[in-house]
């Protein structure tokens, strides 16, 4: 069996010529599971904690975003524009019916494929929102942190951004940190046989380009004046029938834990799971455990 570290990249090519990169791995049956990773992320970003304890009783599916690690094409900048792409990557690939899992940006996508996607040629069976929040409301509160921005976009990208970003300041959180940033880095050419990409808009190589398109993302997903009808979420978070899950850590340092507890409440058919002693990256910091949770969540 393919492992995170040793999977193919496949690549679903558009009518206009953007390549969608992707890999399919796992085992057993039933539905493929999408995962949408979190801002400036690439698929070889996910942990392979996570990744392989997930792929060892189901079929997963990574993906990079249009413009984003081995992908071409333009970054989008709204959440629709990259839930079409999404919606689109998985009408090329064949595929009528998945379960879905969004990270950090990637839930706020989620949402929008699961609200957008005609159900005539695509349902999402089960979804999972990761360390997320939904578009503009009356009581979707912004970070307190001030500086999640500066730090989010800055040129480089070390284990530092995480340390504050995704993990506690403690001495767990530290070790946690530690070893989840040497475990995305186990895969490489001897692995796989194929380079890495680095994290979207590193060394401003691009210019920025990328990240102030998913920035783009985040001001109008916080704008009650564009997060509206099929750009927006939060009015119709009623509308997500299927069973989903809501997880974060106790404290998230990006998006205010709280809102969590929101998505829960609104959608029909939610569930909520809390981490202790970690934040935006406890998905990284209790993977194994995640991980069951997530399978047990699927299998129910």
């Amino acid at each position: 069996m393919s492992t995170h570290q040793t999977a193919k990249t496949q690549f679903a090519v558009n009518p206009s010529g953007t390549k969608y990169a992707y890999r399919s791995l796992g085992t057993g049956p039933g539905t493929p599971l999408l995962l949408l990773i979190h801002f400036r992320g690439t698929m070889d970003k996910w942990d392979p904690l996570l990744i392989n304890n997930l792929a060892a009783s189901r079929p997963l599916i990574l993906y990079d975003y249009a413009g984003v690690g081995q992908s071409t094409g333009d970054v989008a900048t709204t959440f629709r524009q990259a839930a079409a792409d999404v919606i689109e990557f998985l009408s090329l690939v064949g595929e009528e019916e998945i379960d879905l899992l969004g990270f950090s940006i990637g839930g706020y996508v989620a949402q929008l494929v699961a609200l957008n996607a005609d159900p005539k040629t695509l349902k999402i069976r089960k979804l999972i929102l990761a360390g997320t929040g939904t578009t503009a409301g009356p009581d979707v509160p912004a970070s307190p942190n001030t500086d999640v921005g500066a730090i989010a976009t800055g040129s480089e990208v070390s284990l530092a951004t995480f340390q504050t970003l995704f993990f506690p300041k403690t001495r767990e959180g530290k070790l946690a940190s530690e070893q989840w940033w040497a475990r995305i880095h186990e895969r490489g050419p001897a692995t796989s046989g194929e380079e890495t990409s680095n994290f979207l808009s590193a060394g401003y190589l691009d210019g920025g380009k990328g990240i102030q398109a998913q920035g783009a993302q985040l001001q109008a997903g916080a704008d009650p004046e564009t997060a509206k009808g099929l750009d927006g979420a939060y009015e119709r978070l009623g509308d997500l029938k299927m069973p989903v899950l809501v997880a974060n850590g106790k404290d998230d340092y990006m998006i205010p834990t709280s809102i969590s507890f929101l998505l829960q409440q609104k959608v029909p058919n939610g569930q909520l799971i809390m981490y202790p002693n970690s934040g935006h990256g406890f998905l990284y910091q209790y993977a194994i455990l995640f991980a069951k949770h997530v399978l047990l969540f699927l299998e129910a």
